[in-house]
């Protein structure tokens, strides 16, 4: 009896415990029958959880493959343009090129064949102190479409241009009936027109004026290398001469930035004709740049063999000039580049067999179209909302309202003019000229984050910035760290924008700045860590907003100069908008 209760007083105790002091106890007497049962319910839950993490991996790739092949089978039947293979992939805008080359190859076999050769000439090279940087892949120009020139050969993209033609339409019979019954006239907006295209001629002779430099600059560089190629054979002269030139093209074209954002203040420009000689001077620079920096790389790296036999000094000579002179492009090339609709140079371009001239003619009434539309903008909304600031009194809350009426408008501005410029004035010039590759932009409105839609936004710029900014720091400054050149990139970038609109407006608002060197830098970040779903919806939802606001700002700073003029007593009232001193004080 004693020992039955000594037992039933064990198991009592052993139930009250946990199972993982049970399990821990080595003494306990069941300890052998509970860890396997323990061991089969652990085994099972884990067996559960890779099923079921197993189901979901493949229903996601099977939703996947669905997926491509919808996609596929809609680009077969309707979006037919997408579906062309041409050179690996007709929307590639970049492949590795070769080591040595200045340009990049268009066939898919030669890159597999010349990326071969690289890696069995680095495995026999004995190994390098310094780390290399990694190669960075070349622009390709091969004969292609503008996206939205694809997508509308499509009916129900089409239908979409049709709605926008009628929208048009209506708002130009809003603006002549609004015209007739308020004002008894029909002004069609073209008193916005003549008022912001004053002393346009002004503008056309600099432009004349700008590409007369711009053509000195290419005899100027090749009287550079031809003396230079004559110099060879003293290198400490030859050198002089070189950092010569340099110092001279760097100033030439900081003063050619100068002169021109000067006679904007000078000449008291409007806004429009400000932003058309300030927009077409920085293209010039940026195309001299592009032609300098391409041809002194291929100067420099020829290697010109001096012969000292004097008997052979002047076949030498002779041979040297000739392969200067292969190595240095006519004056054609460089004509045909400084109207062509890139920024990066080559000798040619892939060409269009003939002018489409309807296509063409399509393209300029719609520039013409659209600058209707700004005009009705500017008159019925733009003018209205903040033609008064400074003058009436603005409280918070007209503040908000002010700036929430002008979300929709201010990214109809923005969408209007990436329309405008890189789909309607690109084409139209590309068209009479014939040039073949028209990815001036990419699908940027499908971007997952804020690093595609830099991308592919404006492919005509960045394609520039990438090429002569953050390749050449990459590879000679910063020395293969991506972060700082990319960095660079976007600084440069906003200078410049901040520059144009500041000079264009005559004011010192760094908005711009704040929002493409601060706020854009941050959501590269915040985006790359998002879905893409997520990650396309904060592109948009900080476009509309960033936009609505970037637009208003400038536009009340612009109106409170006009109404609150006021005296600039020391290099700090600078810093302060106007504004602000309005209501303020």
């Amino acid at each position: 009896m004693a020992e039955e209760k000594i037992k039933s007083a064990e198991s009592e105790q052993i139930k009250s415990l946990p199972n993982g002091q049970l399990k821990r106890d080595p003494t306990n007497l069941n300890n052998n029958f509970v860890e396997p049962n323990y061991l089969n319910e652990r085994l099972q839950s884990l067996q559960n959880v890779l099923l079921e993490d197993f189901k979901k991996r493949l229903h996601e790739e099977f939703e996947g493959v669905v997926q491509e092949l919808r996609k596929h089978e809609l680009q077969l039947n309707e979006f037919k343009a997408f579906a062309k293979p041409q050179n690996g992939s007709t929307w590639s805008n970049r492949i590795l090129a070769t080591e040595g080359s200045n340009h990049a190859p268009t066939d898919s076999k030669t890159i597999l064949a010349s990326t071969t050769e690289d890696s069995n000439a680095e495995s026999k090279q004995p190994a390098k102190h310094k780390k290399q940087p990694r190669p960075l892949p070349e622009k390709v120009f091969v004969v292609r479409e503008s996206y939205l020139t694809a997508l509308l050969e499509v009916d129900h993209m089409r239908t979409i241009y049709h709605i926008f033609g009628a929208v048009l339409l209506i708002l130009l019979l809003h603006s002549i009936s609004y015209d007739y019954f308020t004002e008894g006239r029909v002004y069609i907006g073209l008193g916005t027109f003549k008022s912001s295209l004053a002393k346009i001629q002004y503008v056309f002779g600099i432009w004349l004026l700008e590409h007369a430099v711009v053509f000195l600059l290419y005899y100027a560089f090749k009287m550079w290398a031809n003396v230079r190629v004559k110099l060879a054979r003293q290198p400490a002269l030859q050198s002089f001469w070189s950092h010569s030139c340099l110092i001279a093209y760097i100033s030439s074209q900081l003063v050619f930035g100068y002169v021109a954002s000067a006679l904007c203040l000078k000449l008291e420009l409007t806004f429009i004709t400000s932003s058309i000689l300030l927009l077409e001077s920085t293209r010039l620079l940026m195309k001299m740049h592009s032609f300098v920096r391409t041809n002194a790389a291929r100067v420099l790296a020829g290697k010109l063999k001096v012969d000292s036999n004097s008997n052979e000094l002047e076949g030498t000579k002779n041979k040297q000039q000739s392969t200067l002179a292969t190595r240095l492009p006519a004056f054609s090339s460089y004509l045909y580049f400084l109207f062509a609709p890139t920024l990066i140079y080559r000798d040619s371009y892939p060409r269009t067999s003939h002018i489409r001239w309807k296509f063409a003619l399509a393209r300029f009434m719609e520039i013409v179209g659209i600058a209707f539309i700004y005009s009705f903008l500017f008159e019925r909304y733009i003018k209205v909302q903040f033609e008064n600031i400074g003058r009436d009194e603005l409280t918070t809350a007209s503040l908000i309202v002010k700036l929430h009426n002008m979300f929709f408008i201010n990214n109809i501005i923005f969408l209007c003019g990436f329309y405008l410029i890189l789909h309607s004035w690109l084409n139209f010039t590309s068209e009479l000229l014939r040039f073949g590759d028209r990815m001036f932009y990419k699908d940027w409105w499908t971007s997952p984050n804020y690093d595609a839609f830099f991308r592919n936004w404006n492919v005509v710029v960045h394609d520039w910035l990438y090429e002569y900014i953050y390749k050449d720091t990459y590879n000679y400054i910063f020395k293969s760290s991506k972060l700082p050149a990319t960095l660079m990139v976007f600084y440069t970038s906003a200078i410049v924008h901040e520059h144009i609109i500041g000079f264009a407006l005559k004011l010192f608002f760094p908005v711009m700045f704040f929002f493409f060197g601060v706020l854009a830098i941050c959501m590269v970040f915040i985006t790359r860590k998002t879905s893409k779903r997520l990650g396309n919806f904060l592109v948009w939802g900080t476009l509309i907003f960033g936009n609505g606001l970037l637009f208003s700002l400038y536009s009340m700073e612009h109106y409170a100069r006009q109404n609150c003029p006021r005296t600039y007593e020391n290099w700090t009232d600078y810093l302060v908008p106007t504004v602000w001193t309005c209501y303020s004080e």
